[in-house]
């Protein structure tokens, strides 16, 4: 559990779309990278005052100030074109297939699965295919 109160790890998402993480938790702290995608994942895995520790989706890591971060939920498509499913149970009705590296919101967790909303459609996927969801998260 972090000093936040909510646990670690954890995913959260940009909050606007031009945000630096800096090598440290600090403003003091040369900036080491500038992303610019709203809403991008990152997983949290530690905190520093009003600092949160992150890492991205290629392993970089740094620190970026809790205010630039949002609790929205979103994940970005890996391993390749996948299919999002009507639902776990009907793993052949595909609602939608989703390139490799897309971003959608992330709707809620249970069993390994996710559903999305990726380009206004919604499907499940398993997590495993996320970067974005934690090994047996559940949440709605």
């Amino acid at each position: 559990m972090g000093a936040s109160g909510y646990p670690l790890p954890r995913f959260m998402s940009l909050d606007d779309d031009v945000t630096n993480m800096r090598t440290g938790p600090g403003l003091e702290y040369p900036i080491d990278w500038i992303y610019m995608k709203e809403d991008y994942p990152l997983k949290v895995i530690a905190e520093y005052g009003n600092w949160f520790k992150v890492i991205d989706i290629d392993g970089s890591t740094g620190w970026i100030l809790r205010h630039l971060l949002s609790l929205k939920r979103t994940a970005i498509i890996t391993n390749g074109p996948q299919r999002l499913v009507k639902s776990p149970e009907e793993p052949n009705a595909v609602t939608v297939i989703a390139e490799q590296d897309v971003l959608g919101t992330v709707l809620s967790c249970a069993n390994d699965w996710c559903e999305m909303e990726v380009g206004g459609l919604n499907g499940w996927i398993e997590s495993k295919n996320l970067w974005g969801a934690l090994d047996q998260e559940a949440f709605d």
